[in-house]
């Protein structure tokens, strides 16, 4: 018996891997939020890798300003839709490999606490209607294709209950229902819950990651550019980041380069999982 539960466990990693492996070579990487801060970070970077992407937008304007993209439209991969209207989301997810939701509610603050988000983009119909939407999609564009990972960017701070008057819309509440609802949905995933982010060059600092809050780095912060990174190698080191949650920021030390973050997804295994990948460098 234990033997035979070794050979599934083993099979199932295996079989996540090649899920992995042939969604960046059979299929797009589908990016949500792909105009936002970090999105359009992740969009470029793996552009810069000549990995196939598609960028979801909701404004073609500001897609051409922060994408570089020329015609803008479907022929260049940039698929105009919005995770809150799912009609909008069958296009962009037909022959997906993989998708990496970067898409998140953001307030809108005149002075803090007094904030507030525009209409229709708030957290709970971003983060999770919208979030909801956007995964249910893929997964029906994926099913039976053998694809379909998932890498989210939730947030930290999930561990810590909000104030009922959160000028932020609840949002790390959401962003939290979310994590559930992808963790329950039989896709392999990874969540990446990174502290607060900065928009600063990448590879200019150590990355560290942990769970549940638990990091004590001063100050907790990371550039966008280097969480980019850390979901594209998410996609390229299937065997160590499949099923990963965990928290990710940076301190001053080494720069952690490229090759290095095989090594930043194997530390943020529990300890009792830290011979069950493999890392591929």
């Amino acid at each position: 018996m234990v033997r035979c539960c070794r050979s599934a466990l083993a099979l199932g990693a295996l079989l996540s891997a090649l899920v992995s492996v042939r969604a960046l070579s059979d299929g797009p990487v589908i990016v949500t939020g792909a105009t936002g801060r970090t999105g359009s970070l992740v969009y470029t970077q793996l552009k810069s890798k000549n990995l196939p992407v598609r960028a979801l937008v909701r404004n073609v304007t500001k897609a051409r300003e922060y994408l570089g993209c020329t015609k803008c439209d479907e022929s260049e991969g940039i698929f105009v839709g919005d995770v809150t209207e799912p009609d909008s989301l069958v296009a962009p997810m037909k022959g997906a490999g993989s998708l990496i939701i970067a898409s998140s509610a953001v307030p809108i603050c005149a002075q803090y606490p007094d904030c507030h988000f525009p209409t229709g983009g708030d957290p709970v119909a971003v983060d999770w209607i919208g979030a909801k939407a956007t995964l249910a999609a893929f997964a029906h564009a994926t099913a039976g294709t053998g694809l379909g990972q998932v890498v989210l960017i939730s947030t930290m701070g999930t561990t810590s209950p909000e104030d009922s008057k959160d000028p932020f819309g609840h949002i790390g509440f959401y962003k939290l229902n979310f994590e559930a609802e992808l963790m329950a949905s039989g896709l392999p995933f990874t969540i990446v819950k990174p502290c607060g982010l900065l928009d600063t060059p990448p590879l200019t600092t150590e990355l560290v990651v942990g769970h549940d809050d638990d990091l004590t780095v001063n100050p907790p912060t990371i550039s966008r550019a280097d969480v980019a990174r850390v979901c594209i190698a998410a996609l390229q080191q299937p065997k160590v980041s499949a099923g990963l949650r965990f928290d990710l920021c940076s301190k001053a030390g080494t720069p952690t380069s490229d090759p290095d973050l095989a090594k930043v997804l194997q530390a943020a295994k529990y300890p009792w999982e830290v011979n069950a990948g493999e890392i591929v460098v």
